[in-house]
């Protein structure tokens, strides 16, 4: 019999334990099938994939064409008038005899473009201008950001240039259109030719020849654009395999077809720095050896944008850039910051889990405030992660900061989480009470009721033992990470979601995610409030937290110099008011008591550990009515319990004394210490209420 009772509670728990996989692997499936569908493109599945072959017999075609191309002949877009006139004022900004300036670029560079509003010729066709630019918005001013690579070349004065634009619309309902660039960059005076295309579409080498004002330019343009195409198809013929690559106008259609002639100029750094120092700081940078060189001057672009299918004119004056060399090491220094940020708050939970070590100090503790944090840091995680993969210069900084934080919410965090589950999970489960000690129970309160007893004792018992269904450990570890695995990807899910749709969309989800996210001390609030329990949390907890939680927002939305050049914010600083006055509250409820604004009427009745004592009765009463002397029985020092004319001095004093339901005063101080060791009165063990 005992056997049979065995394999029955066996099969009873692998039972429960089947059905809550099976369902976390149909939750898992379904979101995975969500991001899928998201994510796949139907471009990539069509056929007619170009063979090496015929990649290689294209890029010869296209470099036969350029050497059949002559200066100045068969231009199809001419300048107008007033595109050369803006040129002229680009090209007057250096001196060719006396300026010098940077010759690597590789760099970011972000700024604001004004649309100068070129006249459109009577000729031109409106409707396919409209088409070619969609439904952006080309009034201006908005912003850019431009990311340019350095490529040396056989030509000591000219460098092959590489990268993207991406420009934001007046508006900025989304993320703004790409642009792929590619041109030219003359080291002598600093002018770059370079085309921009949507992304998909190749670069139009014969457009960009045409750009060139001079024979001499011209030519050394071509002869660097005939050298990029021999590396590709050097490199083609020694690639083992053949890996396509998608750059046709089928496979990805866009829905912007404004091509840009990008005319750009350097502005000349300072005359005082002279051209080898330059050159030596540009090679410290990239290579460091401890070398003592020149303060770094700014380095600044100035461009103009001209598109002929869409009559556009797009102006950009001195607006500043960062080399790669100098974004790195901000990289590096903001991963540094972000992994002192997650050291600190470990540490800071490792003291909170101290500052909680028995059942009834964690009974007080909200799950969801502890359950939110750990949401961040999983964002966190995931967020510095895919950076540090992304970007293969910073994956060691970027990856440290993703390790400690993952330390934070998997090893700390989830087992405080899960600490926190199993102690209050008895709340939300109905217990079952014997009828035997239903019986008893009623048997107290009839003894209780006869007794001729006149002092106010304690009519105090311990709470009758529940009987629940004990829940296995593995099974309660394994539900919480599944369900925070379930929230990180329904999170990713909408955040991807947000950032293709309309900026007012995107404000709206942003704004929801951000106010939720920084709610993480009202469930704690509202639950010293219905507990009726003070300070659950470590005042340094509490600061640490909210300090460092703040440090990354405040960074991207308040430093006008952070790493991905989001613009400042001031609803930020709502976000610091609003996490502030949660702190603020905290700290009144621990002073004051947690329900020191709310009415009681609208609160479940809790034990009053701090009574307001009569005041209209000597201290002969006094002394009777507490049945103890005035002493606590903890430190063995006097409790205050004087009385004012003032009401708010009386709020002072009750909160430096504790009287028990029993009877037995304390200091608030030294009962709540004692409390959170063991709910039993230190001088009769009756039993107290949390609080």
């Amino acid at each position: 019999m005992e056997g049979g009772g065995e394999q029955e509670n066996e099969q009873s728990r692998f039972i429960p334990r089947q059905q809550m996989n099976r369902t976390s692997f149909y939750l898992l499936l379904f979101l995975f099938s969500l991001l899928f569908f998201s994510f796949t493109d139907d471009g990539l599945m069509k056929e007619g994939k170009p063979t090496k072959e015929e990649v290689i017999q294209d890029l010869q075609n296209e470099k036969e064409m350029l050497g059949n191309m002559t200066f100045g002949v068969n231009i199809t877009h001419p300048l107008p008038l007033s595109v050369s006139s803006s040129l002229d004022e680009l090209w007057s900004v250096h001196d060719p005899h006396s300026s010098h300036y940077y010759h690597n670029i590789t760099g970011i560079f972000r700024g604001e473009w004004k649309n100068r509003n070129i006249s459109i010729p009577d000729t031109a066709n409106m409707t396919e201008i409209d088409e070619a630019r969609s439904k952006f918005k080309f009034d201006g001013p908005a912003t850019f950001t431009l990311q340019l690579k350095s490529f040396s070349t056989e030509l000591e004065d000219a460098n092959y240039i590489e990268g993207y634009i991406r420009i934001r619309d007046a508006e900025k309902s989304d993320s703004g259109v790409l642009l792929m660039t590619g041109g030219v960059h003359f080291l002598n005076n600093g002018s770059l030719y370079l085309m921009a295309v949507p992304n998909g579409l190749s670069i139009p080498l014969e457009d960009l020849l045409n750009m060139l004002q001079s024979n001499a330019s011209f030519v050394d343009t071509r002869k660097v654009l005939v050298e990029q195409i021999d590396k590709k198809i050097e490199e083609l013929d020694k690639s083992p395999y053949w890996d396509w690559e998608v750059n046709d106008e089928s496979a990805y259609p866009p829905s912007f077809y404004c091509q840009f002639q990008m005319f750009a100029q350097l502005n000349p750094v300072p005359k005082e720095i002279t051209q080898s120092d330059l050159l030596d700081y540009e090679k410290e940078l990239a290579d460091p050896q401890g070398i003592s060189t020149v303060k770094p001057p700014p380095l600044l672009l100035s461009a103009e944008l001209y598109s002929p299918n869409c009559q556009l004119l797009l102006s950009i004056d001195k607006e500043p850039g960062i080399k790669i060399e100098k974004y790195y090491r901000k990289a590096v220094a903001y991963a540094g910051m972000a992994t002192a940020i997650a050291i600190i708050q470990i540490f800071a939970l490792i003291h909170q889990m101290e500052f909680t070590p028995t059942p009834s100090s964690v009974s007080n503790v909200s799950y969801w405030t502890i359950a939110i944090q750990a949401v961040m840091d999983g964002y966190l995680c995931l967020l510095h992660l895919t950076t540090g993969v992304v970007i293969e210069n910073v994956f060691i900084p970027f990856a440290t900061a993703a390790f400690f934080t993952f330390i934070l919410v998997s090893i700390f965090g989830m087992r405080y989480l899960l600490v926190v589950w199993r102690i209050q999970r008895p709340e939300l489960i109905r217990p079952t009470v014997s009828e035997q000690q239903q019986q008893q129970q009623q048997q107290q309160e009839e003894s209780t009721d006869a007794s001729e007893n006149t002092l106010p004792t304690a009519n105090i018992r311990r709470p009758p033992t529940t009987t629940t269904e004990e829940a296995s450990p593995y099974r309660e570890v394994t539900y919480l990470y599944y369900r925070l695995y379930a929230i990180l990807l329904l999170g990713l899910f909408l955040f991807y979601q947000s950032i293709t749709r309309s900026a007012f969309i995107q404000n709206v989800i942003l704004g929801t995610l951000g106010i939720f996210l920084y709610s993480f001390w009202v469930p704690q609030i509202v639950r010293n409030i219905w507990r009726g329990c003070r300070r659950p949390l470590s005042h340094t907890y509490i600061l640490v937290m909210s300090i460092t939680r703040l440090s990354i927002p405040l960074y991207f939305y308040g430093c006008p110099t952070n790493l991905i050049g989001h613009e400042t914010s001031s609803w930020i600083w709502v976000i610091v008011a609003y996490v502030g006055l949660q702190v603020v509250i905290l700290l009144l409820q621990d002073a004051f008591g947690p329900r020191l604004v709310v009415p009681s009427r609208y609160l479940p009745d809790t034990y009053d550990y701090h009574p307001i004592l009569t005041t209209n009765i000597d201290e002969e009463t006094v002394q009777q009515e507490i049945s103890q002397p005035k002493d606590c029985a903890i430190c063995m020092l006097p409790v205050d319990i004087a009385n004012h004319s003032h009401s708010g001095l009386n709020v002072l004093t009750r909160a430096n004394y504790m009287m028990t339901p029993c009877h037995h005063l304390f200091h608030t101080e030294c009962l709540e210490r004692w409390m959170r060791i063991k709910l039993e009165c230190p001088v009769c063990r009756a039993y107290l209420p949390a609080c």
